[in-house]
């Protein structure tokens, strides 16, 4: 087997060049699965706590809204709502203007439970962004939103 070849399949070899689109997937999937970690004991998922988070800054929306919030499928949406109405977390009640329509709102215990997913979370951004000074952490922030806003991705602005 050449050097080359040999460079190939080693895997800790870095790349020729590191794509921004690569990083931020990887970064997106250690997020991922620290919060998996983090939230477990809890007896949440991170689609659960993403939900969780919507509804507490825009209560009273509809599976559908949700679901394109939390970016699920309305199917999976409508799996997530169940677990955390089971739990407590959550009340669905017929809208004043469409019975049909369930609008979803957190309970008390849902505030709570957010809140407790809030420090985790933090806890997460804090060890991830170690060492990086405020000024550089507000401008990735900007820089970010900005990416996510030109994709059409969310994050509308301030």
């Amino acid at each position: 087997m050449s050097q080359a070849d040999e460079t190939q399949l080693d895997e800790s070899a870095p790349p020729q060049e590191l794509r921004l689109l690569y990083a931020i997937g990887r970064l997106d999937r250690g997020i991922t699965r620290e919060l998996h970690h983090g939230l477990k004991p809890l007896g949440l998922s991170p689609h659960q706590y993403a939900t969780l988070t919507v509804l507490r800054a825009r209560s009273g929306l509809s599976n559908a809204q949700l679901a394109r919030r939390a970016y699920v499928s309305p199917q999976a949406m409508i799996q997530v709502l169940s677990s955390l109405h089971a739990d407590g977390l959550i009340t669905r009640n017929p809208s004043d203007e469409n019975q049909r329509i369930l609008e979803i709102r957190l309970t008390d215990k849902g505030v709570a439970i957010t809140e407790e997913c809030d420090r985790i979370a933090d806890e997460i951004e804090n060890r991830m962004l170690t060492g990086v000074p405020p000024k550089e952490r507000k401008a990735l922030l900007a820089a970010v939103r900005a990416c996510v806003q030109r994709i059409n991705a969310g994050l509308p602005g301030n």
